[in-house]
């Protein structure tokens, strides 16, 4: 059986994430995380989206990158205690 998703373990986490996140479908972190994600995978991102990035990060992948990185740890962190009831 082939699976076709690139990073298994990474798409597990968000499924985790999506399950106890307390409002994850209403935070403006996790918007902002979904734009930076699809920025730095060179998918598509409204202009206006592009322009923010621009100006916070210096369009640097890097720069994006570390804020994934901030972002994403916090959201585990939330889902995890959510999870333990914290």
């Amino acid at each position: 059986m082939s699976n076709t998703r690139p990073n298994n373990s990474y798409y597990d986490s968000w499924h985790f994430i999506e399950d106890y996140l307390p409002n994850y479908s209403s935070r403006d972190d996790v918007l902002r995380d979904d734009i930076l994600l699809r920025y730095y995978e060179d998918d598509d991102v409204c202009e206006e989206d592009i322009k923010w990035i621009q100006e916070e990060y210096q369009s640097d992948k890097h720069l994006v990158k570390e804020e994934l990185v901030r972002l994403e740890s916090r959201f585990m962190l939330e889902s995890l205690q959510a999870y333990y009831g914290i």
